[in-house]
């Protein structure tokens, strides 16, 4: 047996303590960096929003580019969860750099994706490359990738238990490599935040969430449409008509930016472009209307189905979010509390990630310290507690299956 498989061999023990903080610093780094690199992007697009009419052309470019210099690249997510679940060879050392790149070239376009994607294989690929310089073994290769994935995540959404979280669930594992991941995660997200001066968007509002039943009803109710919001999703993305239809990527891509410029041109929609993070912000303190999740759902899908890189996460949050936000009207939490249960719900339905939603609830929103009740002087949030039942409730009505999942 390879000394790499014995986990008390204390060169074992020198190997990961040299390629967890190496780990966390690299990808930490490159996840702020992108992070930088895409505010930039977006706040340049929203002033020269001629852009957008280039956006078929950025997409061109970004099919050329996989074609011509990294076609072993272009697998995506699946192809990472593929080699997480059955390593083999060494990711391509171009897979980051890559879809860093075309993301940047989506959102300079205007196009409503994401940026998950980019954080998972940019972290995935980048941590597979100290493969290059240990012998390692497969469990070990493992290991190593999903600390990858969770330091990704967590440098690019600023929560690092359910970066660590999300990396296990959604390639369905439930091992003791969570502490490794773990340690990636808060690693690499320290190292984003005081090397490169990460910022990520703080949603710590008073959320007075106090448990009641009446409350607990409302969460499994919105869980419920989150659900089937995200089970739509599934099946338009599944059922994948665009590349059916048109299954040439150049002419693909091309024609679905045509359409989606013009229909922002023409539809005054630039509200719905990019991440949107401007109405997410907005919908935790007024009212949306119910027409904003709609349409950002099928711009969204628009975009991802025709070949734009980047992922759809941040757009799913936005679906959520707004959602949330406007049927608070209807509900008996407050908007906030709504909005934030949107937020999660819809993402842990589409990912099949109830797990990480609920602990990702509690990072973003759950206060720091108890916040203080009028009456009593102490409060105990129930924000999670909620999330736990919207996320478990649209993951099983959004069918158990999401979107790494094979259909």
């Amino acid at each position: 047996m390879n000394g790499a498989d014995q986990p008390n061999d204390p060169r074992h023990i020198l190997r990961w303590l040299m390629l967890i903080p190496g780990v966390s610093l690299v990808v930490g780094v490159a996840g702020a960096a992108f992070l930088h690199s895409l505010t930039w992007v977006a706040t340049f697009f929203s002033s020269q929003h001629w852009l957008i009419f280039l956006l078929p052309a950025f997409g061109l470019l970004s099919v050329w580019a996989y074609e011509t210099f990294a076609r072993s690249s272009a697998g995506g997510v699946r192809a990472l969860i593929s080699q997480i679940k059955q390593p083999t060879g060494i990711l391509p050392a171009a897979k980051g750099p890559m879809i860093f790149a075309t993301t940047l070239l989506s959102h300079l376009g205007g196009a409503s994706v994401g940026r998950e994607g980019t954080a998972l294989q940019l972290g995935g690929s980048l941590a597979d490359q100290f493969s290059r310089f240990f012998d390692l073994s497969v469990k070990e290769r493992q290991t190593l990738l999903l600390c990858g994935v969770s330091a990704g995540f967590a440098a690019v959404f600023g929560t690092p238990i359910a970066a660590a979280v999300f990396a296990l669930e959604f390639v369905k594992f439930r091992t003791w490599q969570i502490l490794p991941c773990l340690a990636c995660a808060f690693l690499a997200d320290l190292a984003g935040r005081t090397l490169l001066h990460a910022h990520h968007a703080n949603y710590r509002l008073p959320l007075p969430a106090e448990l009641s039943l009446s409350g607990a009803g409302t969460a499994v109710v919105l869980g419920l449409a989150c659900g089937l919001v995200a089970r739509l999703y599934l099946f338009l993305i599944r059922r994948n008509s665009a590349t059916k239809s048109i299954p040439n990527p150049y002419t693909r891509i091309f024609f679905g930016g045509i359409i989606f410029a013009l229909l922002i041109h023409f539809g005054h929609l630039f509200d719905f472009t990019g991440l949107g993070l401007n109405v997410i912000n907005d919908a935790f303190v007024e009212p949306v209307w119910p027409a904003f999740f709609i349409l950002k759902f099928l711009l969204t899908f628009l975009c991802v189905s025709y070949g734009f890189r980047g992922g759809e996460v941040t757009p799913l949050f936005f679906i959520g979010v707004t959602l949330g936000s406007a049927a608070a009207a209807w509900l008996n939490l407050p908007l906030p509390v709504c909005a934030a249960l949107g937020f999660v719900g819809v993402f842990a339905g589409a990912g099949a990630v109830p797990i990480a939603c609920t602990v990702m609830a509690y990072e973003l929103f759950g206060p720091p310290i108890a916040l203080l009740h009028p009456s009593t002087g102490l409060y105990d949030p129930a924000i999670g507690l909620y999330a736990a039942l919207a996320c478990t409730t649209s993951w099983l009505v959004a069918g158990r299956k999401g979107l790494y999942d094979e259909a």
